[in-house]
């Protein structure tokens, strides 16, 4: 009988165990889970130290290499003193690997800081129709994200950087929340009833985080989101130019060309189209052209080989150390 107690009692410590085993697995499975989708929503600034200028871009496991192609350009013209930080917001589905292969930049270039940021499931219900994916809306939420910083560049992936960007980042943000290169689409800010001369590219930014954060414009992004989601045409940058409409103002052109204009014929043809009171003149488009700072590739280098400025975008590709596996990705030539 001792002998049916002891083991009874065996068993029943043996059943413990291995559920406290169980739970305790549950419990780690399910918290990684949640840290992962909601680590979009705590400030993560706090937790990064941020050296320099403050750069924030987008991507996922297929923008790994023009994103890469992107930072080296910045790093091999920025001034030799200065110090570059990185904000890389990616989806929870991004592979270690690539992660690896944007990190190699840290070691291969002096002053250059890259900090990763798991945006989780943020925005997986916003309007990606065409080819434009989640990541874009990413930018969205940057002022409650960084809660430490007042103000930071934003690059999509598709952008040289051609110069030091100190003389970008040094422009005058008072009483705005974006500044960013005249688009000629100012028809879509109209389509919400909204009536402005001016349209900017969400691509490449001056952002305000500060003024963002005062205003809780997260918020108002997200509610505008879920209320207009089937009409977001250009996503991210409809409801920038929306939802912001009294508190955009505008970059020089020499931050933001579009590879497509970048042309003598083409600057001018792009001046004319557009509509803003303070529009860029011939003038300022052709003296841009000469003295580029940021190029925004609109058009695709490593998907077409005609395209204005193609050497260039692979000049940069062949100084990282993906060259080879950069052209077996995109065999263009």
């Amino acid at each position: 009988m001792r002998f049916k107690e002891t083991k009874l009692k065996k068993a029943n410590v043996i059943y413990i165990v291995i559920s406290v085993i169980i739970l305790l697995g549950a419990g780690v499975f399910f918290y990684n889970k949640y840290k992962r989708n909601a680590s979009y929503e705590q400030p993560v600034a706090q937790n990064l130290v941020n050296k320099g200028l403050p750069i924030a871009m987008a991507l996922d496991d297929n923008y790994v290499y023009p994103t890469i192609v992107a930072i080296t350009s910045a790093m091999e013209n920025k001034n030799a003193v200065n110090e570059y930080t990185f904000y890389l917001m990616h989806p929870s589905e991004f592979k270690d690997e690539n992660k690896e292969k944007v990190k190699s930049l840290e070691k291969k270039y002096d002053k250059c800081h890259i900090h990763f940021i798991n945006m989780g499931e943020q925005f997986k219900n916003a309007n990606d129709k065409g080819h434009i994916t989640t990541p874009a809306y990413y930018r969205l939420a940057l002022s409650d994200l960084l809660v430490n910083l007042d103000k930071m560049i934003w690059l999509d992936g598709d952008t040289l950087i051609l110069q030091d960007l100190t003389q970008m980042y040094d422009i005058d943000m008072e009483g705005l929340y974006y500044r960013g290169y005249l688009d000629d689409n100012v028809y879509g800010a109209a389509a919400f009833g909204v009536e402005t001369d001016h349209y900017i590219c969400s691509g490449v930014m001056l952002i305000n985080l500060k003024e963002l954060r005062k205003d809780n414009m997260v918020k108002r992004f997200n509610d505008f989101i879920k209320q207009n989601n089937s009409k977001l045409v250009q996503h991210d940058q409809t409801v920038i130019n929306v939802v912001c409409a009294d508190k955009i103002g505008i970059l020089p052109p020499k931050f933001g060309m579009f590879n497509i204009s970048a042309t003598k014929e083409r600057c001018i043809e792009y001046s004319d189209i557009l509509i803003a009171k303070d529009k860029y003149t011939h003038e300022d488009m052709l003296n841009a052209l000469n003295n580029l700072c940021v190029l925004h590739c609109v058009t695709k280098p490593w998907k077409e080989p005609d395209v204005n400025l193609v050497d260039l975008w692979w000049y940069y590709a062949r100084k990282t150390d993906f060259y080879y596996e950069i052209k077996e990705a995109y065999p263009i030539f």
